[in-house]
């Protein structure tokens, strides 16, 4: 009799653990930047394009910006913000929260540039990537290539740089992240900013934050970035992937 409730006790705890193992990854939904349409007029439809990108290769769960600040990142291992601009303080305490908890999170451009009150800030998650808002720059003379290290996101590429496919991109202070990868202009040669502002892809504590909209479509229909993106996500999530 003992026997059998020890086995019983045993299923019942596997099942729980179960059941409330945590998910490989989430994408969150801005709905703070979806409304704010004068200021991001495309963020639903490049959310909308990148999560059917995402499709073909990772499972995922899509939730919103109120679940987060509801306790949803409990739930899961990685998310994924496709330049998600808009955020709460409290939101950004979330996701502080669960990257001490061990949680992976991945941003671009201007994710937390903006609080509620769409106002600019040096990035509310600067704690999560390590780098901190200087401006926004769209000048064709710089930052015309992507020059990358041996990090493994650029694994599987059969070229060591690529070039950006638009002239807009941001600059940002290194604060505490790692430089993964580097701007040229169009030598191939001259770096596009001072060393500490020159970063085009970030790695901290296990995160990754990448100055430009790598999820919009010009970049995710393109061989070397979709390649890149996809070894993001599989960086950050490998239960995730099909």
């Amino acid at each position: 009799m003992k026997r059998t409730l020890g086995l019983i006790l045993i299923v019942l705890l596997w099942v729980s653990a179960t059941i409330y193992a945590k998910k490989p990854l989430a994408v969150v939904y801005s709905e703070k930047t979806a409304n704010a349409t004068v200021n991001y007029p495309t963020y639903k439809g490049d959310f909308d394009f990148f999560t059917r990108w995402l499709s073909k290769f990772a499972e995922f769960d899509v939730i919103t910006d109120a679940d987060v600040e509801a306790g949803a990142l409990k739930d899961y291992k990685a998310v994924l913000l496709p330049d998600n601009a808009v955020m709460s303080e409290e939101e950004a305490e979330y996701y502080l929260d669960f990257m001490d908890r061990g949680g992976r999170v991945f941003g671009c451009n201007s994710t937390s540039v903006r609080n509620e009150e769409l106002q600019l800030t040096k990035y509310l998650l600067a704690d999560v990537f390590g780098v901190t808002w200087v401006q926004w720059v769209n000048d064709p003379s710089k930052h015309n290539y992507v020059v990358f290290t041996d990090h493994p996101i650029f694994e599987g590429l059969d070229v060591d740089h690529v070039q950006l496919l638009t002239s807009a991109t941001q600059v940002v202070n290194n604060q505490d992240g790692e430089a993964i990868a580097t701007w040229v202009n169009a030598d191939l040669t001259t770096p596009s900013e001072p060393e500490e502002r020159n970063a085009a892809f970030f790695e901290y504590e296990g995160n990754i934050f990448v100055t430009f909209q790598i999820i919009k479509s010009i970049y995710l229909n393109h061989k070397v970035y979709d390649q890149i993106m996809q070894n993001i996500v599989a960086y950050l999530a490998p239960d995730a992937i099909k």
